[in-house]
């Protein structure tokens, strides 16, 4: 008998584009909507496994202040191999915007999450419970587990440099204090820090100065967007291009692992006021035999809010 051991490593769940996921990759970008917003997004993953994954995200921001300050929640809940592991995540954003000068502004997030993890070990089958005689699973595994639920805190913090309102520089660094959330001991496993670079750029068709004097984008504009993460050994570059035509929004978007995998993403959707819907198909590219496509629903409802300013707004 010869027995192998090694590492298995993974990353955090990721939605095809994190511009339709509000402050998904960065706690900076809470508030950036400017109004009250409210967020939801849905995700079918490998599907030929037995459509066994899902990914149900709700989020909500909202800017005070005179639009400075910024509180966000988020909820997460990951389903992982029909309920064999589940992740359920917390969250709370604050973001704050710093103006430096007529055009420029920083925006600096901190966010604190809660995540309750749970695995179905009842689930799992391992080999020391197979009858040798009939080879089905009628034993009892000698694996002891010390727990099947762990809780860990965990603080992530970002920044945001914007031009104009139309092109956006952040990063983000999450999973500062690698919380350990191992089933077996605690210390089995770590849930690894994460590192985000990304940019946006929006460029608005019907007003050649984009947002500059305004509060809003117009029905017509154009969006590029890019970002790249890294947490362990696994990299991600996504990268995207659309148009959004009022009432109609397409898009194409590339995600690639820079290690073999690669998918892209179609997505169209519509808007009508405060409403966003978008639709995203997941189309597996990658010459390797291990993927699958996937289907994200993703629902933004933007409410205005009204401020009075009562004096001059002042940053700090």
């Amino acid at each position: 008998m010869m027995g192998l051991g090694g590492m298995v490593s993974a990353q955090d769940f990721s939605l095809v584009n994190h511009n339709l996921t509000p402050f998904s990759i960065n706690p900076s970008a809470a508030g950036n909507a400017k109004d009250i917003r409210f967020g939801l997004n849905y995700r079918q993953q490998w599907m030929v496994l037995g459509n066994r994954y899902h990914t149900i995200r709700f989020s909500f921001d909202e800017s005070f202040h005179q639009k400075k300050c910024a509180v966000g929640f988020a909820y997460s809940y990951d389903n992982m191999a029909n309920g064999v592991y589940d992740v359920n995540e917390f969250s709370l954003v604050y973001a704050h915007a710093i103006k430096l000068r007529e055009e420029w502004s920083l925006r600096l997030g901190v966010q604190g999450s809660l995540f309750l993890n749970k695995l179905g070990y009842d689930k799992i089958k391992y080999g020391d419970q197979y009858d040798s005689n009939t080879r089905r699973p009628s034993f009892e595994t000698l694996e002891s587990f010390d727990n099947d639920v762990r809780n860990c805190f965990d603080v992530s913090v970002g920044a945001s440099f914007i031009i104009e309102s139309k092109l956006t520089l952040g990063a983000a660094i999450y999973h500062i204090s690698e919380p350990s959330n191992g089933f077996m001991e605690l210390k089995d496993n770590t849930l690894e820090r994460k590192y985000v670079a990304h940019i946006n750029y929006l460029q608005d068709l019907q007003y050649k100065n984009g947002l500059w004097g305004r509060e809003s984008l117009s029905g017509n504009y154009l969006f590029l967007n890019g970002a790249y993460q890294k947490q362990g050994d696994f990299q991600m570059l996504n990268a995207g291009v659309g148009v959004a035509w009022e009432p109609l929004i397409v898009g194409v978007n590339d995600k690639n692992s820079l290690s073999g995998v690669n998918v892209i993403g179609l997505m169209a959707g519509a808007h009508h006021k405060g409403l966003q819907v978008f639709y995203v198909y997941d189309l597996f590219t990658s010459s390797k035999k291990n993927g699958s496509w996937s289907h994200e629903l993703t629902l933004i409802y933007i409410i205005k809010k009204i401020e009075k300013y009562p004096c001059p707004v002042t940053y700090w």
